[in-house]
């Protein structure tokens, strides 16, 4: 009977060396000191001989099977495979492991190309996430599945950035493998392919275009006046919360400029700040549709109790839920989807994180990081959503 892959895996030291046989005269000799190694014995010119593939679990039993078969078609054709083994043409199974290839990579290719920070960065991700679940694996034998399933599930945890760039290291990684040898170009060309082509992206990344459209088609393709629907839409627009849209005033509005000047008093000292959100296109046209109807209050979006009151923030998250009921979008699921999408776009982790601070004093410096490029990311993401509406997104 064949073996499995828990058998294997399973395989413990004894007080004597023995073997698991699998098939056709593969079989895995357990020392007694737990080393496991791949052997092939076969019988030329009426003589048994047997042939070392290689270490297990360097060398997996998928990979000592074919190595078996190569040895046994040799022998199909008049050819001993001891004899290749010694002149080193065959049976020297690439024991380089991902790890191996990876830190390869890392100090002769990827150091003289980036700054010494970028690199700490990408080499602390790479041993936080590939490494850490693959890299004790032949290089040769990490199958797409298993990356994306890495990224599906560091999207899933909310970590969307870190997945992509997952994928994007994983595939420089291999790339090497195929420069130095180390892996086959059929390999690593059907790898590379298959992280890239159409239909083969990871499950969070097809998820977020699917809520997107969802969200788009709730929130944009409402027709309705109410403040709730306007607020709502401005909430989205901006990336805010609902607590942040329902306390503007409009005298923290500059329409002509583009933005919204969120003047905050810190207790300790008095001493007030400016927080600066650009208004996108879209957000000015609707703001200016509001202003002959809620222009004489103080607050954009105001109550029923009066023009001291304002819109309660439950009231959008509540409107939120309701025009996403299929999938429900919370305001915070709504941020983790805008920064996968405008990663997609193009922007860096950094620029989005700027924009989705919360906007309290600890984060006002921060805010005013990046205040052209979040200009223009903010627009980026209103015609991103005008263009799920209409079926027309494009990526740059």
């Amino acid at each position: 009977m064949a073996l499995t892959a828990a058998d294997v895996r399973n395989a413990t030291a004894l007080a004597k060396p023995y073997k698991l046989n699998d098939s056709k005269g593969l079989f895995l000799l357990v020392e007694t000191d737990g080393q496991r190694t791949w052997k092939f014995s076969y019988r030329f010119n009426d003589r048994d001989k047997v042939i070392t593939l290689g270490p297990y679990p360097e060398v997996s039993l998928q990979s000592a099977r074919e190595l078996r078969n190569e040895a046994r078609e040799l022998i199909a054709d008049g050819t001993d495979p001891l004899s290749r083994c010694e002149k080193r043409e065959i049976f020297r199974p690439s024991v380089s492991t991902f790890e191996a290839v990876a830190n390869d990579w890392l100090e002769r290719v990827y150091r003289l190309e980036v700054s010494e920070e970028q690199f700490r960065r990408t080499k602390r991700q790479l041993e936080n996430y590939l490494i850490a679940s693959v890299g004790k694996r032949v290089v040769s034998e990490v199958t797409p599945e298993d990356l994306k399933s890495l990224a599906n599930a560091l999207g899933a945890e909310g970590h969307v950035e870190k997945g992509k760039r997952v994928l994007g290291i994983a595939k420089r990684v291999y790339q090497h493998a195929r420069d130095t040898g180390v892996a086959g170009y059929q390999h690593t060309a059907a790898l590379h392919r298959r992280l890239t082509g159409s239909g083969t992206e990871p499950e969070f990344l097809v998820s977020t275009r699917e809520k997107l459209t969802q969200l788009a088609t709730g929130v944009l393709g409402q027709w309705g006046r109410t403040g709730s629907t306007a607020a709502l839409k401005l909430m989205v627009w901006l990336l805010a919360k609902p607590s942040e849209i329902v306390n503007a005033r409009w005298s923290d509005m500059d329409l002509d400029a583009g933005e919204w000047r969120i003047r905050r008093t810190q207790p300790e000292t008095g001493e007030e700040r400016i927080i600066t959100v650009p208004l996108p296109r879209q957000a000015v046209e609707l703001l200016r549709e509001l202003e002959p109807l809620t222009g004489r209050h103080e607050y954009v979006f105001p109550g029923s109790g009066g023009k001291k009151n304002h819109l309660g923030a439950s009231t959008i998250s509540g409107a939120l839920r309701k025009v996403t009921r299929s999938n429900p979008v919370t305001p915070d699921t709504l941020r983790t989807l805008a920064a996968t999408a405008l990663g997609e776009l193009g922007y860096q982790a950094e620029q989005i994180q700027a924009q989705l601070l919360d906007q309290n004093d600890d984060a006002i410096l921060d805010r005013d990081h990046y205040p052209e490029k979040r200009r223009e990311m903010l627009q980026a993401w209103a015609d991103y959503l005008e263009g799920s509406l209409l079926g027309k997104v494009a990526r740059r």
